[in-house]
């Protein structure tokens, strides 16, 4: 179902804002007593104005109230409300909009328009001020540029367009004159958000600034694309000609080698020694190779003692033999290189060279444990080719214990092997099959904390902590973790989870307490690094450790406040005190409340909720009960956790009539907000929340396949059980509440929600003076 506008939106917020501009920001400021003038006597006023003078001009909220009901202004403030209709219910253009009429004097009502979050009115404010065009379109950009904003989107001006096209809005906007071009882009980068802002991609300066300069103007160029740097190589070249090279020699090519940049080192390594065939190593390349292989400090020692194996070098093939059946940490180095996410020439060779070594010792105990882990988890070690299928059919049979104590078996007989962190981790996974969580948040801190193997699967770790964290742990299972040396490195980790887990319990004290100390700093870089750089940092300029620590640090600082705010008013112990900490839950920033800060602000697309469950313990109908799972789920939701407050409140006999009618009205917006607002997948992992009736039992997604059809009836049901709870709402407001305010604006919302237009029917039949009557009559004739 295409999603629509459900909320009660702000009507007419400045419908006169275009028709204030008489009065000058000096005069604005005293509109609590200044006489408002007649709309002809604004308008005279207005036409002594340059636009630049025009562009400038503000008004305040009190001046707009007063605008907005003067008797003088209704006529104005209709016309505007239909073109506002027409925009965004209808199927034509408006025929006379208000710049029309007014021309530039509708500037300011244009330009507040198009900085408005509603998308209708945005829409309206930009085509409003491309009809005026220059100097309004630069001012307005100018304007835009200056407020760092970051709606509208800057694609709203440019869209994607022909190469003959392309130049069209800078021309619009007053960029092809050089000296407004040069002036704009100025003011944009002195107007950029810093690089570690959580708003710095969503900017409107910084994709203008990617438009007139370039990507690599403003972003700088991305490794791949930098000049590979060899400088010194012609040197090393020459001692590569060396047929018979003396220790002197080979000392000063180690030397210079060392001196050399790794694209340099990695140049020579592959495209010139690597590509010599088996047992054609020239003297040099087998000397520079032996003297690395000797050195136990080299960083590529165990490629050089490879590459003397591969060449059938008898001092290498030593080396390499004890390597494979006594020392396999030496392996970590190379097999690093290799990893999930290389993808370039060094990591291709090292792939082979290990390859190689399996093939050439197969009875070597690396060859013999590679063998091993491919046949638990029914695919090769390096090429994750599928297993035979009696292998297959074996591992299928095996109970969950079985398998937990083989990757045990595993790790022990191989403990210093390359694959040991992938091996932990599906240790872990088989912990939770096992329903030992706690023993598997263990495994998890401990991937992430402490080395193993070639440490290239640690970054796997972090998305189960995180996830075990929000809806997973128990504050009893979290504080048992935190107690436990081995953990402490991630112990802000554990004891802000506590405190965040305490404020959804509404135990606001204990969450401050908790919170007190906490110092997300504190977490070592390196234990981060490892999830955000599983192949090391490779664009400097973001620091993403940097950014994740400073931003959960600074809305912590944010929780705080507002955890002493709920704090105060549960102290209060009011009907009102307890409405507005459940308004509090439900408003405009309510979700912080209750937000562990640990998924760089994609929750609502990381969080497991219907996919994949048999891998994450949190949403695994198998291993949880449905009733944990939806409990856990509603607790980390903010609209499911401010419909409980609203419950309790309509619960409370002593409620006060006023009070209960509003927390009425409540309940119906934030079911609104939740359907509109929040992705399905959340919604659906919460239902039903307080106070609604499930139709249907929740069924999990399968396993094996997922169809349309699925959703639409999942979608479908829920829709009706919401439409239901909010019909149930609108019959208490009339039978109780006969004249509420609010009664005509949830029959309007329920049309959209419902698809069925007899709600528009019934607003106009029973409230025809309703500021939603023209809107309902509008969208009744266009369903004729």
């Amino acid at each position: 179902m295409q999603k629509r506008h459900l909320y009660i939106l702000s009507i007419c917020v400045i419908t006169i804002f275009s028709f204030g501009i008489a009065l000058k920001a000096t005069e604005v400021f005293q509109s609590r007593t200044v006489k408002i003038p007649s709309p002809s006597e604004m308008s005279k006023l207005a036409d002594s104005f340059s636009p630049q003078e025009i562009s400038q001009l503000e008004i305040d909220d009190v001046l707009r109230d007063r605008l907005r009901f003067d008797p003088q202004w209704q006529e104005i403030a209709q016309a505007v409300r239909q073109d506002i209709i027409v925009e965004k219910w209808g199927k034509d253009r408006v025929e006379n909009p208000v710049w029309k009429k007014y021309g530039a004097k509708a500037y300011p009502l244009l330009s507040y328009y198009a900085r408005s979050r509603d998308e209708t009115r945005q829409r309206y404010g930009l085509e409003g001020i491309r009809s005026l065009g220059k100097p309004y379109t630069t001012l307005w950009l100018h304007g835009q540029i200056q407020r760092r904003m970051t709606y509208p989107s800057f694609y709203e001006i440019y869209s994607y367009a022909s190469a003959s096209q392309s130049k069209d809005w800078e021309k619009e906007f007053g960029l092809d004159d050089p000296k407004v071009r040069s002036e704009l882009i100025s003011l944009a980068k002195a107007n950029l958000e810093p690089r570690n802002s959580p708003r710095y991609y969503d900017q409107f300066n910084l994709d203008f600034l990617t438009r007139l300069l370039g990507y690599e103007a403003v972003y700088g160029k991305t490794p791949s694309e930098k000049s590979k740097n060899f400088a010194g190589l012609p040197e090393w070249v020459q001692y590569e000609q060396l047929q018979q090279p003396t220790e002197r020699q080979i000392k000063e090519a180690i030397a210079l080698y060392q001196k050399l940049s790794s694209d340099a080192q990695e140049y020579i390594l592959v495209e010139r020694i690597g590509v010599m065939k088996a047992g054609e190593i020239t003297p040099f390349a087998r000397a520079f190779f032996r003297s690395l292989a000797n050195d136990l400090s080299a960083s590529d020692r165990i490629w050089a003692i490879a590459e003397l194996d591969r060449h059938g070098d008898n001092q290498g093939t030593e080396l390499l033999k004890n390597i494979l059946n006594n020392d396999l940490s030496q392996l970590h180095s190379l097999s690093k290189i290799v990893s999930y996410e290389n993808f370039g020439q060094k990591g291709n060779h090292a792939y082979y060279l290990l390859l190689g070594m399996v093939e050439k010792y197969p009875q070597s105990k690396f060859a013999i444990a590679c063998r091993e882990y491919g046949d638990l988890t029914g695919r090769s070690y390096f090429n994750a080719e599928p297993r035979e299928p009696a292998i297959l059919a074996r591992n299928a049979k095996l109970t969950e214990k079985e398998r937990l104590n083989a990757w045990k078996g595993w790790l022990q007989k191989y403990s210093e092997h390359s694959g040991v962190d992938d091996a932990n981790y599906f240790l872990a996974l088989s912990l939770q099959d096992n329903n030992d969580i706690v023993g598997a948040m263990r495994l998890w801190i401990k991937i992430m904390a402490q080395p193993m193997g070639d440490r290239d699967a640690l970054y796997l770790a972090f998305p189960h902590v995180r996830t075990l964290l929000d809806v997973g742990l128990s504050i009893d299972q979290m504080q048992t973790l935190l107690q436990e040396p081995e953990n402490q490195l991630l112990a802000p980790l554990l004891q802000y989870a506590i405190a965040v887990q305490y404020a959804r319990s509404q135990d606001y004290a204990k969450a401050l307490e908790t919170a007190a100390k906490v110092q997300l700093e504190a977490i070592p870089d390196q234990i981060l690094e490892a999830y955000y750089y599983p192949q090391g940092r490779w664009w400097q300029q973001d620091n993403q450790v940097e950014n994740f620590k400073k931003e959960a640090q600074l809305l912590l600082g944010e929780q705080k406040l507002r955890w002493q705010k709920l704090r105060q008013w549960q102290i209060e112990n009011t009907p009102e005190s307890r409405y507005q900490i459940a308004s509090n839950w439900a408003g405009i920033g309510g979700w912080k409340n209750g937000y562990l800060a640990i998924w760089d602000g994609f929750r609502a697309y990381y969080l497991p909720t219907d996919w994949n469950c048999h891998e994450w313990w949190v949403c695994d109908p198998s291993k949880r009960s449905d009733a944990d799972i939806l409990a856990k789920y509603q607790a980390g939701s903010q609209n499911a956790i401010a419909l409980s407050l609203y419950q309790k409140l309509l619960e409370d006999n002593s409620l006060s009539t006023a009070l209960r009618e509003k927390t009425l009205y409540m309940v119906a917006m934030t079911l609104l907000d939740q359907w509109e607002n929040h992705t399905f997948s959340e919604t659906q992992r919460i239902h039903p929340p307080v106070g609604v009736s499930a139709s249907k039992p929740y069924q999990p997604t399968s396993r094996n396949s997922y169809s349309y059809q699925d959703y639409e009836q999942r979608e479908k049901s829920m829709r009706v059980d919401y439409q239901r709870r909010i019909d149930s709402i609108i019959t208490e407001l009339q039978v109780k509440f006969p004249q509420s305010q609010y009664i005509d604006d949830l029959l309007f919302s329920s049309f959209f929600l419902s698809e069925q237009s007899n709600y528009l029917q019934r607003l106009i039949d029973r409230y025809p003076n309703s500021d939603r009557a023209n809107e309902a009559k509008f969208l009744l004739e266009l369903k004729k």
